[in-house]
């Protein structure tokens, strides 16, 4: 998978512990042996509904409106907090049909939203290393 994939977990293991129904988008190509996912969410009320890159928001986020995307509803990825998952276990639930992609980002706007999570004060050093790597990947891709 590569970094702008949307998928649906009904299992995502949320920072509390809990789990729950979530859309993520995967941040990173996965090469070192974990994707850097973050949540994504379609209620707005904690954040502003400007299109794309809202990194001076209280909760900093990137903003889809309906159609901007392959996604159905307006929605946002939340960059206040982020997620590192085993590849190989993701791999294994998607195969498996427990995880469903949702679809893929065009490169202009995967690149767009892996810049946006560079402004994140939220991201560890390894976090934007792993992002690094994924705008690397897209703009190979793209070049």
């Amino acid at each position: 998978m590569r970094p702008g994939t949307f998928l649906f977990d009904p299992l995502f293991r949320f920072e509390d512990g809990t789990t729950g129904k979530k859309i993520f988008v995967i941040l990173s190509t996965g090469g070192d042996g974990t994707y850097l996912v973050a949540k994504m969410t379609s209620q707005g009320d904690r954040f502003g509904i400007q299109y794309g890159c809202q990194p001076l928001d209280r909760f900093p986020n990137y903003y889809f409106v309906r159609g901007s995307c392959c996604l159905p509803k307006c929605t946002w990825v939340q960059l206040h907090v982020f997620y590192d998952l085993d590849v190989a276990d993701l791999h294994d639930r998607v195969v498996r049909g427990q995880i469903k992609q949702r679809g893929v980002l065009a490169d202009a706007q995967a690149e767009e939203l892996l810049v946006c999570c560079t402004h994140s004060e939220d991201l560890t050093g390894y976090q934007e290393e792993q992002i690094q790597e994924g705008l690397a990947f897209i703009r190979t891709a793209v070049a």
